[in-house]
């Protein structure tokens, strides 16, 4: 810059005396002496700004310039104005000289400390450190930029050593901004070691001056490297989770957050006959398109589901029924869809075409059932109502006979046919009679209402107050209050007691009503006696309809059958715990609450 302003000075003084020159000699102006050598002056000190050289130049030419100007004035005036020409040269250049002394005196020296800890700074650095030209050449390196590059003995590198072949063009328009802004950041691209390996790292560059910059390189391969294991552990995952969603029944679809859809799998290509690759990178609401053109109730269906991609919601069960056709066959899909966190969703379509035919078959046998059982009771009460009729008919008769021919008119041996005739005539009655209370046992859970057990035991004990005069019974004053039908109930209560008195050889029979406490909701009850007892080969079979033990007993043996039914239809079970010649035990369950409402807490919990 110095040289470049005493150039400027130069020509600027040169100019100035041509100039002046020029005015005096070639238009005739009058040479006054004085202020002749007053301009050449001036004009001579402008050049002595551009050294000593110039200055003396410069008043050489004025003195010439002098003396041919004024070559008609007394000699001694042209040596005056050289001298004073060359006194002005000294002056300027002393006074120049004394000021760049004092400039140099006042600047500031360089702080050691401040040098030092550059540096160290500079060579310590755990990151490539370069001090690099404009073109990219590093003209000084750090410690680190030798261990991880190589040439260790080498202080300067060419662009083309340590920058990627394919990356050099990349890195000069890194270089231009660099130099054009002042500073570049975050700028990844790729170095070269001496061993030519490729070194990821991530640039940034400072500029220190027009053509110098300070530039910083951290090595990014570790990182580069756990990408590089995550990118594979990702990849060998999703395979992973693809291969697993393409062997599931259900179809899958997934969508992301530009409503783009990102994978389905094999079942959605099998339901809706579409093949799956072309589904893949559409749009959600195309592919839909698609196979809403398979879908019978499409209108309620694309609604629902369109509301749903429209506002984010949740769709859940709603069912679409696919047509048959080319590679697809006719089926019922539930369809789930949810959103997830990142804006995309999940579309399920499972298949219910089973379970729709099942629920369909089981409808059908239920129907079914009903009708027979229908059957079966119009059955029971016509075959009773016809079997009914002829047996009192002959009992009938036999009374009649019996009662028109007193004792001796007929013989012995057929009054007592007749007498036989009646006695059967009636046990088919009782018979007929058992069997239709038998069949028409149900309980309804919806009806049944609280039932105090001590009020009932106590009812069935009035009832049988003839049969029980010489028996004892106990009864637990702590019964509770269960839930049924309280006739029912009564009815089991009786036909326990009337075969505790029936089935009792003691000469003091004793029977003992009471409960052990709750199973899963249902009381436990009993009802024990001190009679023959009952071998265990027979404790199931007593409750079937009609099975008596001892012939010869009264009865049809249908009391115990009843009894069980009773307590079926209440939802418990009966059973006896029995031996013989010490008496017999019968359980039973009862609820202690609704079984609706049961039902319904299972349900709802």
């Amino acid at each position: 810059m110095g040289v470049r302003r005493g150039k400027v000075s130069v020509w600027i003084a040169l100019a100035a005396c041509s100039l002046l020159t020029l005015l005096v000699w070639l238009l005739g102006l009058p040479a006054n002496p004085g202020v002749l050598i007053a301009g050449y002056a001036l004009v001579v000190s402008l050049a002595a700004t551009a050294g000593w050289i110039w200055g003396m130049l410069g008043a050489g030419v004025a003195l010439v310039a002098t003396a041919f100007l004024l070559h008609g004035e007394s000699p001694g005036i042209p040596a005056i104005g050289g001298l004073l020409y060359f006194g002005v040269v000294g002056l300027v250049e002393g006074g120049l000289g004394m000021w760049r002394r004092r400039t140099r005196s006042t600047a500031k020296a360089p702080n050691k400390l401040d040098l030092v800890c550059h540096e160290v700074l500079f060579e310590d650095s755990p990151t490539i450190v370069h001090l690099v030209d404009d073109e990219g050449n590093v003209i000084r390196r750090n410690r680190t930029s030798k261990t991880v590059l190589g040439w260790p003995g080498r202080n300067t590198l060419h662009l083309s050593e340590y920058v990627h072949p394919e990356d050099i063009g990349r890195f000069r328009k890194e270089l231009r901004k660099l130099f054009d802004l002042g500073r570049i950041q975050g700028v990844e691209l790729r170095f070269i070691s001496e061993r030519q390996h490729s070194i990821p790292v991530e640039i940034h560059a400072r500029r220190l001056g027009p053509k110098r910059a300070v530039l910083e390189a951290l090595d990014r391969s570790e990182v580069m490297e756990l990408r590089r294991k995550l990118a594979e552990e990702e990849a060998r995952y999703r395979y992973l989770i693809e291969a697993a969603i393409d062997t599931m029944d259900s179809g899958v679809v997934l969508i992301d957050a530009a409503g783009k859809v990102i994978w389905a799998n094999k079942a959605i290509e099998r339901f809706f006959g579409v093949p799956r690759d072309s589904c893949i990178g559409l749009p959600a609401r195309k592919v839909l398109e698609r196979l809403l053109f398979r879908i019978d109730n499409r209108g309620e269906f694309e609604d629902m589901v369109r509301y749903a991609y429209g506002h984010g919601v949740a769709v859940e069960n709603l069912e679409c029924k696919i047509r048959p056709g080319l590679q697809r066959e006719e089926r019922i899909l539930q369809y789930s869809s949810y959103p997830i966190e990142n804006g995309g969703r999940i579309d399920y379509y499972v298949d219910i075409t089973q379970l729709k035919c099942l629920e369909a078959d089981l409808r059908r046998k239920t129907q079914d059932l009903e009708e027979m059982n229908r059957n079966l009771k119009e059955y029971d009460w016509a075959v009773a109502h016809d079997l009914k009729a002829p047996a009192r008919t002959i009992v009938a008769l036999a009374d009649q006979v019996l009662k028109q021919n007193p004792d001796g008119v007929l013989p012995p041996d057929v009054r007592l046919n007749l007498e036989l005739i009646r006695e059967v005539g009636e046990n088919m009655i009782t018979l007929i009679r058992d069997l239709l209370h038998f069949s028409t046992i149900k309980v309804d859970a919806a009806s049944f209402e609280p039932v105090d057990l001590r009020k009932v035991v106590e009812a069935v004990r009035r009832d049988l107050s003839a049969i029980l005069e010489d028996v004892e019974v106990v009864v637990d004053p702590n019964l509770p209050t269960v839930m049924g039908i309280e006739t029912r109930i009564a009815e089991v209560y009786r036909n326990l007691f009337q075969n505790a008195v029936k089935f009792n050889d003691k000469p003091s029979p004793r029977i003992e009503v009471g409960w052990e406490g709750e199973q899963g909701g249902l009381y436990v009850l009993y009802v024990r006696d001190n009679g023959i007892g009952i071998r265990e080969e027979f404790h199931e079979t007593i409750f079937r309809i009609f099975n008596k033990l001892d012939p010869e007993s009264e009865g049809t043996g249908a009391g115990l059958a009843i009894c069980r039914r009773i307590v079926e239809e209440h939802g418990g079970r009966i059973w006896v715990k029995s031996r013989v010649g010490e008496g017999s035990t019968f359980y039973f369950t009862l609820p202690k609450a609704r079984i609706r409402k049961k039902v319904e807490e299972q349900y709802v919990g």
